[in-house]
């Protein structure tokens, strides 16, 4: 899977999920990560349900192994 296809089926996978959300991947060394922030919530009790989402579609796991950073807020 390409890095766009990736970041598209993240985000749709968010949107789903009934959460608003920029999602990027890093530049430079940080190039294999996802970058997830969330805007319609400061709850941090979402964390482990965004990034529970984010591994079922993507197939990464662990949040710093798998190279994905959640942003609530």
């Amino acid at each position: 899977m390409t890095r766009n296809e990736e970041t598209k089926l993240v985000k749709n996978a968010l949107k789903n999920a009934g959460f608003n959300s920029r999602v990027k991947h890093g530049t430079g060394t940080a190039w294999g990560w996802l970058d997830i922030k969330i805007l319609n919530t400061e709850n941090q009790k979402w964390r482990d349900t965004i990034l529970r989402i984010v591994q079922e579609v993507t197939g990464r796991r662990g949040d710093y192994d798998g190279c994905i950073t959640v942003h609530i807020g």
